[in-house]
């Protein structure tokens, strides 16, 4: 009965935590259920001719909202609406695959992981969450209610949640099956195993000579509108968008407190210091709310923080000191005595229901020895904890209400500090003190600078004057600077749920995604945030970011130019040697050495994704002089020196388990979502939903 009363105690809660606990405990990212609704006005998302209704998606983020606040996490809500909408995006495209594939769960199926021999999980998940004993017992309370005397709206409460709990297993064994069989259709043959076996078979010790381009100035060489365009054309694809972006310029000034605010700040610390010092206890804070105070009795030895307990060791009665100040934040602390006791204890400790007398017998029987703990703990039910030879802190928590008890209590002897208590108690045998040791009680203060009023007034009046003065989006790009501002470019669009990580920033990112090209925006932000910001909207894209984009504009210039200082260095210098130290010569550098396996991503002292030059060693031979080459970021040329093959021989298993994680299925999950939307583009209209 007692666990029957537990889960109709529980049965408001019910709803709430199956959505938050089983999703965290069991599902995580499974997908749950995608419908195809109706009506723009509730749609927050469109895909591939599917909807999200935003009251599906407000019932999800919530979900999500509450498992984050549970986990101590402090996520933006704009990040998490985005997250939550990008999950439901991808479970949409996943059903909608599942169901061409015809994929389905049988009754057997569901009713074996439910309720039957593979049911561990869903027991370990309803145990944990409601003190029942399996998802079977809380099927018998959705089903017979009237077993368990329960209302007809707690009923449907019941009958609901263990609904949700199907169609949650359900999706999860149907997303098992799916990924059995998307792995079992990606797997590597004989071909790919040995492949990857060679590819990493081999180290090649490599001499080079390297130089950078960095060498070259870049006013040597004219980098023209078609060199771009080419070079653009060349990777087109990688430009291209799945929904509306805009390029923009943004100021963001950080909230932070003055010089000025610095100075009062010194100030304050100093008469705090001589206020603590003047007045009794911490009675000189009293009026400083700013100050926060924490009075504390602690061993010296469990003083974590050095500075605090070089304090502490040195510090006399009455003694004030200021022990930290790093950046904003002030550390003080106030000695008020110092004093021996004994802080750590051994004790047995029993902890049983019942009344006193059951209780005060049960200690008589221990005390003379007619019956141990471990008879007592097997054959009293009553006794629901014990546990022996424990060394605990008398300042730990616990112990708070009975410190002073153990300090003072015979050794050997069982007896209950609960002695006010009529039902149930603990019942302590203290075994061993040690050693009194130095306790100090002592006064920690911690005070963090802010910014003032004045600071915020004037961080927000200068910005908003910017503004006002620079309001299109080539005078706020071009005068930032000389006003004392950094305008940082980036990309937005309806998915971007901040500006480059700034918090509480999607108001400006909201009003960027509705601006006219060249608009500027008003000011955003507040103390809350930390920023105050500003938006420039440069240029819109629907298809293709444009090589005449400013930020990509940039980047394939260098490339160019990366292009062009190649093609004079390796005219310049091929043919010009006969070996290596020669090259070495020619270009000014030194001769290194490096090892090179053909499947490793970054070179030793060449950097990343060098393909070009791992091609070519993997297809020289020892001795053989090889270059120039371009590289990412110089002109190389090389020798293999000498090819070490004494690796783990081939395993033809062991490869092709290698292959399936580097780039098989495993890879190819990770992408599934982007392979499942294709070409498709989504309609995110969460910012019609949520502004800030």
């Amino acid at each position: 009965m007692a666990t029957l009363e537990k889960i109709r105690s529980k049965s408001v809660l019910l709803l709430t935590i199956i959505g938050l606990a089983l999703l965290a405990f069991i599902i995580g990212d499974f997908f749950t259920s995608g419908r195809t609704l109706f009506g723009g006005g509730t749609t927050v998302a469109k895909i591939s001719g599917h909807k999200i209704d935003v009251n599906d998606f407000q019932a999800r983020l919530q979900v999500a909202s509450q498992q984050a606040q549970n986990s101590g996490q402090d996520i933006d809500p704009a990040v998490l609406q985005q997250q939550v909408l990008s999950t439901m995006v991808q479970e949409t495209l996943m059903k909608e695959e599942m169901e061409k594939l015809g994929l389905k769960v049988t009754e057997q199926e569901l009713s074996d992981v439910l309720v039957g021999n593979g049911s561990a999980y869903v027991n370990m998940f309803v145990q944990q969450q409601y003190g029942v004993e399996s998802a079977a017992q809380l099927l018998d309370v959705a089903t017979n209610p009237a077993k368990y005397n329960l209302d007809p709206a707690t009923a449907a409460q019941f009958q609901t949640v263990w609904k949700a709990l199907e169609d949650e297993m359900e999706m999860n064994l149907l997303r098992q099956k799916f990924a059995n069989l998307f792995n079992g259709t990606i797997t590597a043959n004989v071909l790919d195993a040995k492949a990857l076996y060679d590819e990493n078979a081999s180290t090649s010790l490599m001499a080079y000579a390297k130089k950078d381009y960095a060498t070259l100035a870049d006013n040597e060489f004219e980098v023209t509108p078609s060199d771009v365009n080419k070079k653009w054309s060349e990777n087109k694809e990688l430009y291209r968008i799945d929904e509306q972006q805009r390029s923009v310029n943004y100021i963001a000034v950080p909230i932070v407190p003055s010089q000025d605010d610095l100075l009062a700040a010194e100030q304050a610390v100093e008469d705090a210091v001589v206020s603590l010092r003047m007045q009794p206890d911490t009675e000189g804070l009293s009026d400083k709310p700013e100050f926060v105070v924490r009075r504390q009795r602690s061993p010296l030895s469990a003083l974590t923080d050095a500075r605090i307990k070089a304090f502490a060791d040195t510090a006399s009665v009455g003694e004030v000191g200021l022990v930290s100040h790093v950046g904003n934040d002030y550390t003080l602390a106030k000695m008020f005595g110092k004093t021996a006791e004994v802080d750590s204890v051994n004790i047995d400790f029993i902890v049983m229901t019942g009344n006193k007398n059951e209780v005060d017998s049960v200690i008589a029987l221990l005390n003379n020895s007619l019956i141990t703990v471990d008879s007592l703990a097997t054959n009293n039910p009553a006794v629901q904890a014990h546990q022996s030879d424990v060394w605990m802190q008398l300042s730990d928590g616990q112990l708070t209400t009975m410190a002073e008890t153990l300090r003072s209590a015979s050794t050997g002897v069982y007896f209950t500090p609960d002695t006010v208590i009529t039902q149930g108690a603990r019942i302590i045998r203290l075994n061993e003190r040690k050693a009194p040791v130095t306790v100090a009680d002592i006064a920690v203060v911690t005070y963090t600078v802010e910014p003032s009023r004045a600071t915020v007034n004037s961080l927000d009046a200068a910005l908003r004057d910017f503004v006002n003065k620079n309001n299109t989006a080539a005078a706020f790009n071009e005068n930032a600077a000389a006003a004392g501002y950094t305008s940082v470019p980036a990309f937005v669009s309806a998915s971007t749920p901040q500006l480059n990580r700034i918090n509480s920033s999607r108001q400006a990112v909201r009003w960027a995604m509705e601006a006219k090209k060249g608009e500027v925006s008003p000011v955003f932000g507040d103390e809350t945030s930390g920023n105050f910001i500003a938006v420039a909207v440069d240029n819109i894209y629907d298809d293709y970011i444009p090589a005449s984009d400013n930020q990509l504009n940039q980047g394939l210039r260098a490339e160019v130019l990366s292009d062009l200082k190649s093609k004079k260095m390796i005219s310049e210098y091929a043919g010009k040697a006969n070996d290596l130290k020669g090259y070495a010569n020619l270009m000014g550098v030194e001769v290194d050495t490096t090892n090179v396996t053909f499947g490793q991503a970054i070179i030793s002292g060449m950097g990343y994704n060098e393909s070009n030059i791992l091609g070519a060693a993997a297809a020289a031979q020892p001795g053989s002089l090889v270059g120039p080459l371009q590289a990412n970021n110089g002109v190389v040329v090389f020798q293999i020196i000498n090819v070490d093959n004494s690796g783990r021989p081939y395993n033809y298993l062991e490869s092709a388990n290698n292959f399936n994680r580097q780039r098989g299925a495993v890879v190819l999950n990770n992408l599934l979502p982007r392979i499942l939307q294709g070409n498709d583009k989504i309609d995110n209209r969460l910012m019609r939903f949520y502004r800030d």
